[in-house]
């Protein structure tokens, strides 16, 4: 056989045949190596993406187990908040039923949402969508209680705020320290006119310069010499009561000065149509007198 290749090519159409005679021997080596090449080529690149591609799987396998982890963490702090809001709730429930409200059902508490699922360890690795949107729910259902926590807030402080001001606004203490009670509200012998009449008040025998003191808080309505009353200061409250302080020596305060319950606001006397050194005390109630001591708690009375 010829040992060799012959390779013809034609260099014009009237420039005749070349021809070039290549060992066989010569032409295999230069294919064989070729293909050799190749190959190792494409095993090289083989290798680098396996080799990069175990480098990105190792990486996002270490990413996903730190991942899981703050998951793991975040969970745990969400399950903390969740706690704090049921222990919340029951406070809320204790306030509300202190100012006489109705306490929060466990169904408007849920806020229309279910309760964060149990298992979620489990869900993290098999479900990681899952175990987010669990997460998620449960932070919705706590934004949706803190609402209802806000306006629950405000329900009891506006009940409890109108209750303290009836409160402070009702007379309920005595308006004097020390003395004795001489002469009860209704009929009784007028010591000037020698018969019954209706007294309008208590009368409390006391030292003169004894401080008297404001029964509830209010503003001052008159701070005045009155006729038989004498020195006279009249206070006015919440919720259509009225308080009286009548036969001082001295007035302590002025006309439209807010003055608190146990504040002293002038001192006993002996001042207008008086047989002696006393403080008189008027209690009324949208102008009509009631009897003090139906106002008057005694001291050292709690209530639970």
């Amino acid at each position: 056989m010829d040992r060799s290749f012959h390779v013809l090519w034609v260099r014009g159409a009237n420039a005749g045949v070349k021809t070039m005679r290549v060992p066989r021997v010569l032409a295999m080596s230069v294919v064989i190596a070729a293909a050799l090449l190749v190959s190792a080529v494409v095993l090289l690149a083989t290798r680098a993406g396996r080799i990069s591609n175990g480098i990105s799987v190792r990486s996002l396998r270490t990413e996903n187990a730190r991942l899981s982890e703050e998951l793991g963490r975040f969970r745990a702090e969400v399950d903390n908040l969740e706690a704090r809001m049921d222990l919340s709730f029951e406070l809320q429930n204790r306030a509300r039923l202190i100012a006489s409200l109705e306490p929060l059902s466990a169904d408007v508490w849920q806020a229309g949402i279910g309760g964060a699922e149990r298992g979620l360890d489990r869900m993290e690795t098999a479900y990681p969508d899952s175990a987010f949107d669990t997460i998620d729910e449960s932070l919705d259902q706590m934004l949706r209680q803190t609402e209802i926590q806000l306006a629950s807030y405000s329900e009891v402080m506006s009940v409890l705020e109108k209750e303290e001001k009836i409160r402070n606004g009702t007379p309920s203490i005595r308006p004097l320290v020390g003395g004795f009670l001489s002469s009860r509200f209704g009929r009784r012998m007028d010591p000037f006119l020698g018969e019954a009449v209706h007294h309008s008040g208590l009368d409390y025998r006391a030292r003169m310069g004894s401080p008297v003191m404001s029964s509830a808080g209010g503003v001052v309505s008159q701070a005045r010499r009155n006729g038989g009353f004498g020195l006279m200061i009249e206070v006015s409250h919440e919720n259509g009561f009225t308080t009286r302080y009548a036969h001082l020596s001295k007035i302590l305060v002025t006309r439209g000065q807010k003055v608190k319950r146990g504040e002293i606001i002038g001192l006993v006397g002996n001042t207008g149509h008086s047989t002696g050194s006393h403080l008189h005390y008027e209690v009324l109630f949208r102008k009509v007198h009631r009897d003090p001591l139906q106002y008057v708690i005694p001291q050292g009375t709690s209530f639970d």
